[in-house]
């Protein structure tokens, strides 16, 4: 009698853990991607005047997975199996530097890409990210150290660590990474004042 109520009852738990699994099985996972800042609606044309190369982007080993980061508190993070990024989010991040920059100093003549597109640039950006992550529904937040180069003196002329933080407009995945992509909007910003600050000593 014992055992057949053991085998019911373990049957019953196999069942579960069976029915369990099937269903976070067929929960699709929904993929995102940053976004630039919005094109002025008639772009100011300017003979290019200097290069931007924006790269590489490094991520701490926490960050080089397709799952996106949530702070859960001040030491643990979590990971959606879920929500993920469409592509590696070094790319992504490197990506929309490079565009927001190509958008921001375009009045100053700037051509801006990628340091994969681009060989010979007049200044150089790279972007080291420590955090990247947030809490839904509440806020993130962007740690990072970049360093303004001068190729054609070779010399680092800015190194500064910036630290942004948003808050995220709804309880969604799309709203916090929405709030992501203006906290890289305002690390765009600040490189473009420094990178035209510079210029002005030219």
């Amino acid at each position: 009698m014992n055992t057949m109520r053991f085998c019911c009852t373990l049957g019953m738990v196999l069942c579960l853990t069976t029915l369990s699994s099937c269903l976070l099985k067929s929960q699709p996972a929904q993929y995102y991607t940053l976004n630039p800042i919005q094109r002025p609606e008639t772009r100011p044309y300017s003979k290019p005047r200097f290069t931007v190369s924006v790269g590489p982007v490094i991520l701490p080993d926490s960050l080089k997975r397709p799952q996106i980061a949530i702070r859960t508190n001040d030491n643990q993070v979590g990971f959606s199996e879920f929500h993920k990024w469409a592509g590696p989010l070094k790319d992504d991040a490197k990506r929309i530097l490079a565009e927001n920059l190509s958008i921001l100093l375009a009045e100053e003549g700037a051509t801006v890409s990628t340091d994969e597109l681009l060989i010979e640039p007049d200044y150089r950006v790279v972007v080291n990210i420590n955090r990247f992550d947030g809490v839904p529904g509440e806020t993130v937040l962007l740690n990072a150290v970049w360093t303004l180069k001068d190729q054609k003196s070779q010399k680092i002329v800015t190194v500064i660590q910036s630290l942004f933080t948003e808050k995220i407009s709804g309880p969604g995945y799309t709203d916090m990474v929405n709030a992501q992509s203006r906290t890289l909007a305002s690390l765009s910003l600040e490189i473009a004042t420094e990178i035209k600050k510079l210029r002005k000593t030219l």
